[in-house]
């Protein structure tokens, strides 16, 4: 290997290891709610994010490597879509565990800037990635996988408190046109009226 090889792939790394706390910056200011969310589910639950993301992970694999061998340009940019498509959606949920290990390592500094812990939490955790075969191969790979986890129980779980808010919404509803329509009936008034 030549010494440019293994500059370029110094800064390849040294790259990577910038982009990742500031990719989970980005996702803590657009998606806040999200972020936090999984920051909760992964406190409360460690290894069930994990294999909810598994077969998402599975998937995007499978998906990225049939497409990437095709030899053609538009499926080289259909894998490369579809990889950045899981990169984005799995550090969201990632982003959540960056937050989880700020939260686990306070500073006082946290209550004027809340997204000080998240760069803390990532800083901690992306310099773990680092850390030969351990980081490389379970680490990181563990991490992205749990936040595609987190992230997908977060929507599963934002979906299903609406649903659960428009049925009570309905009862509600149907309760009120009830006693509105027993209201309005004459005899239910004069049966009403004889009960006093």
């Amino acid at each position: 290997m030549l010494v440019a090889d293994v500059i370029m792939w110094f800064l390849v790394t040294v790259g990577v290891l910038l982009a990742f706390p500031a990719l989970w910056l980005l996702c803590l200011g657009l998606f806040p709610n999200h972020v936090e969310a999984a920051a909760d589910y992964m406190d409360r639950h460690r290894v069930k994010p994990f294999f909810v993301g598994l077969p998402i992970a599975v998937v995007a694999f499978i998906a990225v490597a049939s497409l990437g061998g095709k030899m053609h340009p538009v499926f080289d940019v259909a894998s490369l879509l579809v990889l950045g498509g899981f990169l984005l959606y799995s550090n969201i949920g990632t982003a959540g565990l960056a937050t989880l290990l700020g939260r686990k390592l306070p500073s006082p500094v946290d209550r004027e800037r809340p997204w000080k812990g998240t760069l803390r939490g990532g800083t901690v955790l992306v310099l773990s990635f680092v850390f030969p075969v351990l980081g490389w191969f379970c680490i990181m790979p563990i991490s992205l996988i749990a936040g595609a986890g987190a992230i997908t129980l977060r929507l599963l779980g934002q979906r299903k408190s609406r649903r659960d808010t428009r049925g009570a919404d309905h009862l509600s509803d149907a309760k009120l046109g009830s006693e509105h329509k027993a209201a309005s009936d004459p005899k239910v008034a004069v049966n009403d009226f004889r009960a006093q």
